[in-house]
């Protein structure tokens, strides 16, 4: 399983989102694997994946959506932004709530309207969409704020480990452009990538050091 790095900055203390970021991840593997099993049933000659291909969720988000934990929440917005080319921006950060909206505007540069807030309660036990004002009145214009240095290395870390040589600052502006119509400067994608091949060196660190315990 891959390193667990974080979507944001100052949202949860560190361990906590650590904690939860190895758990879902832990869970979306189970469920890969028995989707690659599935696809190996029905067609075992499938062609492999596209060289700059990035697997992402659909982005898709509803009233009373619940979640594995606010890493699960946090990952679903991201892909709505991706999807949407929407400026999503983060709110609200407390450990048992977070709130998103969107920080375009529109005609007269009125604000936009389009807000979600979700939270686990002690009554409830699950993170839930508790209000979804799912209303954009703002213009696309190729910015999102939650497309930050450490959303950068998340989304391009597989592939940096892959062929660090093929994915580096300049192809990676690119692909987010290509992919999501969003702009992101150079010295970002740099940034990111090099947070990326960090999180690499430590998994690779933590693999050694266990072998050695053996």
């Amino acid at each position: 399983m891959s390193v667990v790095p974080i979507i944001g900055e100052g949202e949860f203390e560190i361990d906590d989102e650590e904690v939860e970021r190895e758990e879902f991840e832990l869970d979306e593997l189970c469920c890969e694997i028995s989707d690659e099993d599935n696809e190996e049933e029905e067609d075992p000659e499938a062609p492999q994946r596209m060289r700059t291909h990035i697997r992402r969720g659909d982005g898709h988000l509803y009233r009373d959506q619940t979640f594995f934990n606010g890493v699960a929440f946090k990952d679903r917005v991201l892909d709505y932004a991706l999807r949407t080319r929407c400026n999503i921006r983060q709110y609200r950060y407390d450990k048992d709530k977070l709130g998103f909206e969107c920080a375009g505007l529109g005609e007269n540069d009125e604000a936009c309207g389009w807000k979600i807030y979700a939270s686990i309660l002690p009554k409830d036990k699950i993170w839930r969409v508790r209000l979804f004002v799912d209303n954009h009145t703002c213009e696309v214009n190729g910015e999102c704020e939650m497309v930050k240095v450490p959303v950068i290395a998340r989304l391009f870390g597989n592939k940096i480990r892959e062929e660090p040589a093929y994915y580096m600052p300049m192809k990676i502006e690119e692909l987010i452009m290509e992919n999501w119509s969003i702009s992101v400067s150079k010295p970002q994608c740099q940034a990111g990538r090099n947070k990326a091949l960090k999180w690499i060196k430590s998994e690779h660190d933590q693999q050694f050091a266990r072998l050695k315990g053996w």
